[in-house]
């Protein structure tokens, strides 16, 4: 049959639809939810404490310490900010781990300005391909297995 006779292919949207390879809507949900909630206790001044540490309950169901989980929040996304070209400063972050690692009382510019990292975080999250970010996860779950072997320094 000649090809000006063969009869159109009907439309398919899917076969024409872009394939997009970003996270989504509820994997945001799933990672950023628990560090929404340990900010909004800070706020009200609520946040549990277990032998006198502060405590936010993970997306797992275990009770992590506040002020370790936001420092090794902070060096994460500066590599993956620095693997990815995206320019990130995490200093707001530590600074506010610090204050909560030293009993220093929380100010609200404290607050806001970590709030605002994080924030500034679920933005390169979103914008980060999912390959990128299983990568930069795998990568650093390897770095915190050295780092509780302490391998690290005897690698550098």
């Amino acid at each position: 049959m000649p090809s000006n006779k063969k009869p159109r292919r009907k439309y398919n949207p899917a076969r024409v639809q872009k394939i997009s390879n970003k996270p989504r809507l509820d994997s945001v949900y799933h990672l950023f939810q628990p560090i929404y909630t340990a900010f909004e206790r800070m706020e009200k001044d609520e946040i549990e404490c277990i032998n006198g540490k502060a405590v936010f309950m993970a997306f797992d169901g275990s009770w992590c310490e506040v002020a370790p989980a936001m420092i090794g929040w902070a060096d994460c996304w500066e590599r993956i900010g620095r693997n990815e070209g995206i320019p990130f400063d995490g200093e707001p972050l530590r600074r506010l781990a610090n204050k909560i690692s030293y009993d220093i009382p929380l100010t609200e510019t404290d607050l806001i300005l970590g709030r605002e990292k994080v924030e500034e975080t679920r933005r390169m999250f979103v914008s980060l391909p999912v390959s990128a970010t299983k990568r930069h996860a795998q990568t650093e779950q390897i770095a915190i297995e050295f780092e509780k072997l302490n391998l690290l320094g005897e690698a550098a």
